[in-house]
């Protein structure tokens, strides 16, 4: 079978199936299958375009001997080109015939033309193959012939035109538009001759392809284009085959998989019921698609109003982890067809569930790594409580969390030491609050604090890979009363959420929060691992890597008495906030 029609620049790609047993290998599905891509006719360029024509019979005419070299391509689905930009993507899909010389053969093509589909697909039944008869065009799911054409499909640049050349048994339609035309001819062949296999019901297809040249895919990229000449076997030279790939996305829909394989079928069963050497070689029965699961109730309601469901994707992408806030936010968005909707159903969203960012100037802030890869240590055994002297514990002016954590296997002690004078309002308050470490600190004073972790049996410092010091509850008294400040140096970064009500700063290797907003008792936090949105957005987590001490500052400006400073040695802020 040799079309006349020949496009200027030509890289030919062709096919073959070997033999009935692929039908019956699971594997290869209708959708999906692996093949090596071989280019073994003539190939070449011109005009400045990369492109192919050609029919689709690699093995025909080969020798028995160049046969079992070449892997001819099976049957199945197959990608074609994609240009580099992406805008042109084409497929094919091969059906298998049970001739003698094992060919496969293209029996329909996809285009996908900067977003619009058009599909070209055979008849179904091989029974209503008739010369010349109209191809069948779909764009877009809307069904033609070559009997409308031409005509530009609407909204696009693309013309589709008819494309028969004088005296050839074939209808086709050529698509072009910029940077990029095709060709899709269907050979179509019904005469009176019963006892002959090409004088008899068959059907076909040919196609061409053209490529701007700046927009050609390089042969890694698994395209039937390829760069200039090829040497191939029959020519003796080297192989010249594309890599192979599994192209799992078709461009083809579910319904017109099923109306190729009726073809398949029919094709198949009508020249082994035809030909006495091919008795016996059974029915084929081509491997159906599962039928698609129900369209999502937002996608339906985004069609129902006429909005685009990409779109709506694009919209509320930042909630993809959590499929029931991600299905509201498409819903809000496909039953308005508004963008605000969505964009504020984000904006509530992310209030309520806040994530973790970095403050600008930090030598490395990893918020994943931290939240994962650090030492934890709890506060809930005070052993010694005498921070700076001021009680309630008389001895030791330190406070001491008993065995906070363990690490490489030995028990940890977190110390707790001031430098310089410590004044506090109610002593009796320092220590802890549950799972929360606690310093009460007097209004108009500021104590610097160093924490340190030692072996709790030696004493010795115990240096710890990565560990986070978060502080809670950065809030002040009315009217800025009280406002608190931490200052901490020698962190790797300073991580708040993204609804932070704290003013950070980061100078040098020093990092320093003050509150902004006056609290009350009621919205202090009850567990560093089960913040409000409130809650994380008047708290700190600091990194540090390397380190057995480091030291914070607290402040307060003038005030009534004094206030608490809750802290843990948990990565809370780096976590976030679960959905």
């Amino acid at each position: 079978m040799v079309a006349s029609r020949v496009i200027a620049a030509a890289c030919v790609a062709s096919a073959s199936a070997s033999n009935l047993s692929v039908f019956e290998d699971e594997g290869l599905q209708l959708l999906q299958v692996a093949a090596k891509k071989h280019n073994t006719t003539e190939l070449g360029r011109g005009n400045g375009y990369c492109g192919f024509r050609g029919d689709t019979h690699t093995t025909q005419g080969l020798s028995a001997e160049v046969r079992k070299r070449v892997d001819p391509q099976q049957y199945g689905l197959y990608n074609v080109a994609n240009s580099k930009d992406g805008r042109f993507k084409v497929q094919a899909y091969q059906c298998p015939t049970p001739y003698s010389f094992t060919a496969g053969y293209i029996n329909a093509m996809a285009y996908d033309i900067a977003g619009t589909r058009i599909v070209i697909l055979p008849p179904r039944n091989i029974a209503d193959v008739t010369k010349n008869m109209p191809i069948s065009i779909k764009v877009d799911e809307k069904e033609y012939t070559s009997a409308d054409l031409p005509f530009t499909i609407p909204g696009t640049t693309i013309e589709l035109r008819a494309h028969r050349p004088p005296g050839c048994c074939y209808q086709g339609v050529q698509m072009v538009t910029d940077g990029f035309s095709a060709n899709c001819e269907q050979m179509s062949y019904k005469d009176s001759a019963p006892g002959t296999l090409n004088g008899n019901e068959h059907c076909y297809m040919e196609t061409g392809l053209q490529l701007d040249p700046d927009n050609v895919p390089d042969l890694e990229d698994n395209s039937w284009c390829i760069k200039g000449p090829l040497a191939t076997e029959l020519m003796g030279g080297a192989e010249g085959d594309a890599p192979g790939a599994d192209w799992s996305v078709s461009l083809f829909s579910e319904a017109d998989h099923r109306h190729i394989c009726e073809h398949c079928e029919s094709y198949w069963n009508f020249a082994t019921g035809r030909r006495s050497d091919l008795v016996g070689k059974g029915n084929l029965e081509c491997r159906k698609p599962a039928p698609k699961p129900p369209m999502p109730p937002a996608h339906k309601e985004c069609d129902d109003s006429g909005c685009s469901w990409t779109h709506a994707q694009q919209l509320c992408h930042s909630l993809q982890g959590d499929d029931g806030l991600y299905n509201d936010c498409l819903s809000d968005f496909c039953l308005q067809c508004d963008d605000q909707a969505a964009v504020e159903f984000v904006a509530a969203e992310e209030d309520e569930h806040p994530a973790p960012i970095c403050v600008a100037g930090a030598p490395e802030c990893a918020p994943e790594e931290v939240c994962s890869k650090t030492v934890k240590m709890n506060t809930l055994t005070v052993s010694q409580n005498n921070l700076g002297g001021v009680g309630p514990d008389s001895g030791a002016e330190e406070i001491r969390y008993g065995n906070a954590a363990v690490v490489n296997g030995k028990a940890v002690d977190l110390v707790l030491t001031t430098d310089g004078e410590f004044k506090s309002s109610k002593p009796a308050k320092n220590g802890n609050s549950g799972p929360f470490g606690v310093l009460n600190v007097k209004c108009g004073s500021s104590v610097t604090v160093t924490m340190k972790a030692v072996d709790s049996e030696s004493g010795a410092p115990v240096t710890l890979d990565a560990v986070a010091l978060t502080w809670y509850d950065l809030d002040e008294g009315k009217k800025e009363k009280g406002r608190a400040t931490v200052t901490t140096c020698g962190s790797t970064g300073a991580i708040v959420s993204a609804n932070t009500e704290l003013t950070v700063l980061r100078t040098g290797d020093c990092s320093s929060a003050t509150s902004s907003v006056a609290g009350t008792g009621k919205d202090n936090p009850k567990s560093p691992h089960a913040l409000d949105a409130v809650q994380i957005s008047r708290s700190l987590t600091l990194p540090f890597k390397q380190v057995s001490e480091w030291s914070s500052t607290l402040s307060l400006a003038k005030g009534s008495k004094g206030r608490n400073f809750l802290f843990a040695i948990e990565p809370s802020v780096a976590c976030g906030l679960p959905r």
